[in-house]
């Protein structure tokens, strides 16, 4: 199994301020401050044996603040020398189709040979749709467009496309990337909605599960997807999955076991749910999201005791038997670990980190990951999620 780091920027002390509207007053923690503590972070991913580095892509909040991962991932393609990178997600209806191949092509020959994993999705936050001037509506077949136009580009060495949302005329990507061709051979899509996920399926783009759900649900949703994928002539699929991890020495209090990730599922409810959001209702390719305009709906909260039996959050040895429990249901053969979430301090987090490279990494890098049969198709039809 190859394992991999998300590492991402949360000013987690700042939501107070944000959600109040309140910018008579700067941050608690100094934004350079978070960053900072994001480099001293990332450095160790490298020397302690991972495989891959990823990062998220969001703007305007405390949240993930990664704006551009291409541009953060090419700063440390310099820093490094053996990990490949990848982006857990690209979110493709807020790109100019021929800007983002140009960038993953020059970031491909930035990594001289190591691979760049394109995750890829198509965002939720009507904050950042609105603050980037896209209509969130469209969304979904922006998504398809800008896919369609970087598989061109892949293959093409001059490429036009007549689209709904963008018209290019004969055009080459340059420089051409390292692995011109093969660029794309690694995509993997966060969907999560019973439509995403047969449209994304049948569109030959590989899995990514972002946490969130329960290890029996993402067994169905991996099952049904691979059903659609080979239904349409692709070759069945094994699915990279990002799992909320805290390693520590001994068992200690479940509340204060947790306490980070709770902490971490109530931001990502300020950021995808509360803070400018106008709402779901009547938003075409959101209609599942409408749930989280109930003010008592708990986003990100509500199916906590169930993603407990998935999130690595233990000892090692538990940690080593959640991820064999994920492999035997989804038949993972790619796990980033989020080990800096909900406001950890940088010395927990670096130690949580040391002691999983110490204590579970060599173990998951010598675990088989076989592809089991059950993931195969045969499931029943999903419930409608949030993706």
């Amino acid at each position: 199994m190859k394992v991999g780091v998300l590492v991402s920027s949360y000013n987690s002390d700042d939501w107070e301020r944000v959600l109040a509207d309140d910018y008579s007053r700067p941050p608690m923690v100094p934004d350079r401050d978070v960053i900072d503590n994001t480099w001293l972070f990332a450095s160790q991913v490298e020397p302690l044996g991972f495989d891959t580095l990823w990062t998220t892509e969001h703007y305007g909040s405390p949240y993930a603040m990664q704006g551009n991962p291409l541009q953060f991932l090419s700063y440390w393609a310099g820093r490094t020398e053996r990990i490949d990178m990848g982006t857990a997600v690209l979110v493709l209806p807020w790109w100019d189709p021929v800007k983002l191949a140009t960038e993953m092509s020059m970031l491909d020959l930035m990594l001289g040979g190591r691979r760049l994993i394109p995750g890829i999705g198509r965002g939720v936050a009507a904050s950042e749709y609105a603050s980037l001037r896209i209509p969130r509506e469209e969304s979904r077949d922006r998504f398809y467009e800008v896919l369609d136009v970087l598989r061109l580009a892949d293959a093409e060495e001059e490429f036009s496309y007549d689209g709904r949302y963008y018209q290019i005329p004969p055009t080459s990507i340059r420089p051409q990337g390292r692995h011109r061709g093969r660029l794309l051979e690694n995509l993997r899509g966060a969907f999560t909605t019973r439509t995403s996920v047969e449209r994304g399926a049948v569109s030959g783009v590989g899995q990514m599960f972002v946490a969130g759900e329960s290890l029996d649900l993402m067994s169905r949703h991996f099952a049904k997807f691979n059903e659609a994928r080979v239904g349409a002539g692709y070759a069945p699929d094994q699915p990279t999955a990002v799992l909320f991890t805290r390693c520590v020495p001994h068992e200690i209090d479940d509340d204060e076991m947790y306490r980070y990730f709770l902490r971490y599922t109530d931001e990502s409810n300020n950021h995808y749910a509360k803070w400018k959001n106008p709402g779901f209702g009547g938003v075409a390719g959101y209609e599942d999201y409408v749930r989280m305009d109930d003010p008592d709906a708990d986003f990100g909260a509500r199916a906590i005791a169930a993603q407990k039996a998935s999130h690595l959050i233990g000892t090692p040895d538990q940690i080593i038997e959640k991820v064999q429990a994920v492999q035997e249901a989804i038949s993972m053969d790619h796990l980033i670990i989020n080990i800096s979430h909900g406001g950890i301090p940088l010395k927990e987090s670096m130690a949580s980190m040391e002691l999983f490279s110490k204590e579970v990494l060599p173990v998951l890098q010598a675990m088989e990951t076989p592809l089991h049969p059950h993931s195969l198709g045969t499931a029943p039809t999903l419930a409608a999620t949030p993706e």
